[in-house]
């Protein structure tokens, strides 16, 4: 296939300004009209070690960030190093020299080089930290990043510190340019030129799911600051006391949980955010939300584990326990986020599906997507459908957990009149009094676990990328997706049958939807980024499928080229 799209690294130690970089191009390459997906990772460390950020732009649609960089910038000598294995001729390197901490030496063979004395200038303006703006300006000089809304980006940003620190970072900035111009650019590199202006706006993975909850009509929120869902709780904290509702930083996950249930209880529309080890210490109380019926909605951006494990890094290891982390039989829905465009959407169904059910709601992100920016349509609020909890209608006698067709139970929030019940974590019965027959346990384990039956029958279908027979078929979840989506185009276009298939509902699982795929595909590929295989284990045995396993788990996500080369070595 050919290539469309301009891929640029930035790598250097954390603090030099190498994740701002990248932010500054990624918002000019949007506010020209392109296509946008960044990838950044850097150490948990408050200062230093290896940052990276890559940004990926094309004027077409881009699923994921790439197998490689066509452009890398290294703002120092680690960067170089890392990143020196993964030069392929045609790689053009920008790196800081003469005045750096290195000297590159000789280049892998067909590589470009461009030395630019980043360090150098700065000092020269008395200004270290501008050393990031030098090396701007020669990016946007050498391939063509639009220079106007690359000011527009900067003066957006530094504006508001003053007048001083904006002049101080576009002199940087035109140093960088001054110095790209004296060289001949000599690689094939350039980015696509500016389209017309869509609407459309560019976000975090983080902050869409803080605009989906808003979005949602979110009432409550309450949650402990962890890496990487803290941007969440920044976001809701910027934008829902506006609203006049309700946000609390609490002093650990247990509180948090506990708060967001009794917030529930009260009759507010609620959820929290957390990442694995925060979801660990959650899991008595979802099974409180499971026995109460108390709507609850959990955010989980997965990192690395087990413990503290790869706080900064990707993974999807945590499917195990968002399904089945809890004691008891403590029924629950999970669902999956694609991209960023997904965080908003589907953080407005997982509010409504936890109002609808009466239960606890797990929307699954991870550390790639929580820091990706990526371009999406600007949402409109008034196109989503809203869905709020089956109230009390105050006539007759009121019973909590009477049953009824649907299994779910009108609710009566607290100083309803008549609407007095007993709300507990035990067994209970229709009134909510506690209950320890065994005849009632089983009734109402019935009425709790087949309130979800139906999800399954009436949740939008998997999407399936592709008709007909395939070779090999692809299921894959979360921001693997994306991966996958690219690798199915790059097969077809080579001539092999593959086809994907792409579940957002987790749990209940779509059995009927799997096995009638699973009926069209000779074998079925399940990559994903945890060692155990998590969702295979579950297609194995929920399903009569058996998926060839594909994992990796090294705190990076898949590119499309792994898995296309997995998929032609089962063909």
């Amino acid at each position: 296939m050919a290539k469309r799209d301009l891929i640029i690294r930035i790598g250097g130690e954390g603090g030099e300004g190498v994740i701002s970089s990248g932010d500054f191009i990624a918002a000019a390459c949007a506010r020209a009209g392109l296509d946008v997906y960044t990838f950044k990772t850097f150490p948990a460390e408050i200062k230093g070690g290896y940052a990276m950020y890559q940004v990926r732009a094309s004027s077409e649609r881009v699923y994921n960030q790439g197998d490689t960089f066509d452009v890398l910038c290294v703002f120092n000598g680690e960067a170089f190093e890392v990143n020196k294995s993964l030069m392929r001729p045609g790689t053009a390197v920008v790196y800081d020299y003469p005045g750096g901490d290195f000297e590159p030496g000789e280049l892998p063979p067909g590589v470009f080089g461009y030395p630019i004395p980043m360090t150098q200038a700065a000092k020269e303006m008395k200004s270290i930290r501008s050393k990031n703006m030098v090396a701007l300006g020669a990016l946007s000089v050498l391939f063509n990043i639009h220079e106007s809304t690359l000011i527009g980006a900067l003066t957006k940003k530094f504006k508001k510190k003053g007048q001083e620190v904006l002049d101080l970072n576009l002199q940087g900035f035109n140093k960088g340019k001054e110095l790209a111009g004296k060289i001949t650019k000599t690689d094939p590199w350039t980015l696509a030129n500016a389209q017309d202006p869509k609407d459309i706006i560019v976000i975090a993975g983080n902050d869409a799911v803080g605009l989906g909850a808003i979005i949602g009509g979110l009432e409550f929120f309450s949650a402990y600051p962890i890496t990487p869902a803290t941007e969440i709780a920044k976001y809701v904290a910027a934008h829902l006391p506006k609203r006049g509702k309700h946000l609390v930083q609490a002093e650990d996950e247990i509180a948090s949980i506990s708060q967001v249930l009794g917030a529930s209880y009260a009759g507010l529309k609620s959820m929290t955010a957390t990442s694995g080890p925060g979801l660990a210490l959650m899991s008595e109380m979802l099974g409180m939300s499971s026995m109460s019926e108390t709507p609850v909605m959990v955010v989980d951006v997965q990192r690395g584990g087990p413990a503290t494990g790869l706080p900064t890094k990707h993974e999807q290891s945590d499917l195990f326990l968002a399904i089945h982390g809890a004691h008891g039989d403590s029924p629950r829905v999970v669902l999956s986020v694609e991209d960023v465009h997904d965080c908003v959407d589907m953080t407005v169904e997982a509010l409504n599906l936890a109002e609808e059910y009466q239960c606890p709601v797990i929307l699954m992100s991870d550390g790639s997507l929580a820091f990706s920016t990526q371009t999406i349509p600007a949402p409109n609020p008034a196109s989503y459908k809203i869905v709020n909890r089956k109230r009390w209608d105050g006539k007759g006698t009121y019973k909590r957990y009477e049953f009824t067709p649907d299994h779910i139970s009108p609710m009566a929030d607290p100083g309803t009149p008549n609407g007095m019940h007993i709300a507990t974590g035990l067994e209970h019965g229709e009134t909510g009094a506690p209950n320890w027959r065994p005849e009632n346990h089983w009734a109402m384990h019935e009425k709790r676990f087949n309130k979800l039956n139906r999800i399954v029958d009436t949740y939008r279908p998997v999407e399936i990328d592709g008709t007909g027979d395939a070779d090999v078929g692809i299921i894959t979840w979360g921001s693997t997706i994306g991966v996958a989506r690219e690798a199915v185009q790059r097969l077809r276009a080579d001539g092999f049958k593959v086809k994907g298939f792409y579940p957002k509902l987790m749990w209940p699982m779509p059995v009927k939807q799997y096995e009638a795929f699973a009926a069209t595909c000779k074998k079925i590929l399940v990559p994903e980024v945890n060692y155990q295989g998590q969702l295979a284990h579950f297609i194995r045995s929920e399903t009569s499928i058996t998926p060839i396993r594909y994992n990796i788990c090294g705190g990076l996500p898949f590119n499309p080229a792994m898995i296309v080369d997995k998929v032609k070595e089962l063909i």
